[in-house]
């Protein structure tokens, strides 16, 4: 159990909720919050297991869930691309890549991909979706800490929320770059307006979770980390009906998750499927490697 905030110092941590067995915490200084303690690696490879996806692969629902997620992955590499634009060849890694849908999309527009994911399950399904492209390394970010320096970007897409310790992870990244790369983040944050309408219901508060970043939080972390020239965005994703009913069958929500099936079942179909922007439970942040880092 940590006994000060592992962001300011602080020691007033007084507990907020509750997530299952899993005490949730808010510093006082600084208003990070974080399980604390955090549940065992036990605990969290059970968590982590080959059915901690929302739909299994070949069913209707999983397509449904693909096309969003690429579709939201199309949205965040427009962001990069407006707000760090990278040649062609540029080396891009993302950490927890998952099903690998977003390295499909960044390869697509001729980014050197390779991706990095715990879970065995995912990994295999990463490789799939690539089909040859790029690479898929099984592990955690220290696979890749020989490669320091050679990345211009480096992604992570509902990651860090999951790290044990978020400043010495992203100083790992922060290595990874090169001069002038930037991190994309993308993290559930306290500050939407679903945090605040659902609080201890909010569908982010999970055991896997280990951290609940703000405007505020995130910022300082990175800055903490060596990044400057952070810009802060809103959290969008491009998801459909389908995707958001799988993911309250999958997190129950009370009242939600009810009305949601009904809803689904007086819903036409193509409304159903359709995806559309979304701006619900995160933030994104971008910063920057500075050149005097070198």
């Amino acid at each position: 159990m940590l006994s000060a905030c592992p962001l300011c110092g602080g020691r007033a941590l007084p507990r907020v909720t509750t997530v299952g067995t899993h005490p949730v915490v808010r510093c006082r200084s600084c208003r990070l919050q974080f399980t604390n303690p955090q549940p065992t690696d036990a605990a969290l490879a059970e968590i982590y297991g080959p059915d901690y996806v929302l739909a299994a692969d070949g069913t209707a629902a999983a397509d449904i869930i693909t096309r969003a997620k690429r579709a939201t992955a199309d949205h965040y590499l427009d962001l990069i691309a407006r707000v760090a634009p990278m040649a062609p060849g540029t080396r891009l890694i993302e950490i927890g890549c998952g099903a690998g849908n977003f390295l499909r999309q960044a390869a697509r527009r001729g980014f050197d991909v390779t991706g990095v994911e715990y879970s065995p399950f995912a990994c295999d399904r990463a490789r799939a979706t690539l089909g040859g492209t790029g690479r898929v390394l099984q592990g955690e970010i220290d696979e890749v800490a020989s490669e320091g320096g050679r990345y211009g970007v480096c992604v992570m897409c509902d990651v860090i929320e999951h790290v044990r310790d978020p400043a010495v992870f992203l100083r790992k990244a922060f290595n990874l770059l090169q001069t002038g790369g930037v991190v994309f983040i993308a993290t559930p944050s306290i500050d939407s307006w679903s945090a605040r309408l659902l609080g201890r219901r909010w569908m982010e508060l999970k055991a896997e979770h280990l951290f609940y970043f703000s405007r505020r939080t995130i910022t300082r972390q990175l800055e903490a980390a060596g990044f400057a020239a952070s810009t802060l965005h809103p959290g969008v994703k491009k998801l459909s009906f389908d995707y958001i009913n799988a993911h309250f069958e999958k997190y129950p929500v009370t009242g939600i998750t009810p009305a949601l099936r009904l809803l689904r079942a007086l819903l036409p179909v193509p409304w159903c499927v359709r995806p559309f922007s979304v701006v619900a439970s995160g933030l994104i942040a971008v910063a920057r490697k500075p050149a005097e880092s070198a």
